[in-house]
């Protein structure tokens, strides 16, 4: 199970920062986060940034990037202003 950790609006969203989820993929773990946390979109969280052990998801395999139980993934809503 990878330890995922929500920054920005998703924390305040769901009222946690960390969860722990078994997946195979982002896709998949993104998946059930939307499951686990109804307050979260899909959508919404693939317009995320997004890292696998502090990496970027755009410099690995983006969606189809591979994990397990021993990885950290940090998910950090987008920021807008003006």
């Amino acid at each position: 199970m990878a330890k995922v950790k929500l920054f920005g609006i998703y924390s305040t969203k769901v009222e946690k920062d960390n969860l722990i989820i078994e997946a195979k993929n982002i896709e998949e773990l993104l998946t059930k986060l939307t499951e686990l946390e109804p307050k979260l979109g899909l959508k919404e969280l693939k317009r995320s940034l997004i890292f696998v052990n502090n990496r970027n998801i755009t410099e690995l395999d983006m969606f189809k990037t591979k994990i397990n139980h021993e990885d950290s993934i940090s998910i950090l809503s987008p920021v807008a202003g003006g």
